[in-house]
């Protein structure tokens, strides 16, 4: 039976959907009669990211969302808007009984992810279907994309002891966080800068930078998005 709803998927830097798909292959069963899953292109082919190489060699090309240039952080942001934007159009027009509702990012793909949300927030782009949660994964952190945030919010708002309110986060979102990773602290940052405590849950899991196939991880993961849906959760 066809899903209603759907899940936006942004891949990590040097990937692609196809390798990102078989990253995440324990969410999709596990979700696979509520969700369908979107899976988006980085618009710049790069070289093969971390932890790509050797177990995915030969499946290139690989794309990134940003690329190390010296170019207009508004630029770069425009192409990665524009890259998911396509995905979504075209979603909505082939599928239009299934709603994306949420957004999962992996490495990069979870700094996208970010991106993607804090502009929904701040009402910068109307045409994305509207993300009621987030799940980040292994997250990077980019100080250039934190000052665009800034810049684009005006002046600093106090969030009450969490931060910048104006590059807060206010969505449900779930972090996952490799406990041997070596992004570990930019995940930490990422999350202490960008979102709100109390619509944040960061869980830690033994892995190293990669999704995690751990069950007692996955099926928090399904009942963070099934409480932010406002559906059941699993039973204990």
């Amino acid at each position: 039976m066809a899903s209603s709803r759907a899940i936006l998927c942004i891949h990590g830097s040097g990937s692609s959907p196809l390798i990102f798909r078989f990253q995440i292959s324990s969410f999709g069963i596990a979700m696979k009669n509520e969700f369908d899953f979107v899976f988006a292109t980085g618009p710049h082919e790069a070289r093969a990211g971390p932890e790509v190489l050797p177990f995915f060699k030969g499946m290139d090309p690989y794309f990134t969302w940003f690329r190390d240039e010296a170019e207009a952080t508004e630029n770069k942001i425009e192409a990665f808007n524009a890259s998911i934007r396509s995905v979504t159009d075209a979603w909505a027009t082939t599928h239009p009984e299934s709603s994306i509702v949420g957004v999962l990012g992996f490495s990069q793909g979870a700094l996208a992810a970010t991106l993607l949300l804090w502009q929904q927030q701040a009402g910068k782009i109307p045409w994305l279907p509207r993300l009621r949660f987030g799940i980040l994964i292994c997250s990077g952190y980019n100080y250039e994309a934190t000052e665009y945030m800034r810049q684009q919010s005006g002046p600093t708002a106090s969030g009450d002891g969490d931060g910048d309110a104006n590059i807060l986060i206010k969505v449900p979102t779930i972090h996952l966080l490799g406990r041997q990773d070596w992004a570990l602290r930019y995940s930490k940052m990422m999350l202490a800068i960008h979102y709100s405590s109390h619509h944040a849950t960061a869980i830690e899991f033994e892995g190293r930078h990669e999704c995690p196939r751990q069950q007692d991880i996955i099926r928090k993961v399904v009942d963070h998005v099934r409480s932010s849906l406002g559906t059941d959760v699993t039973p204990a």
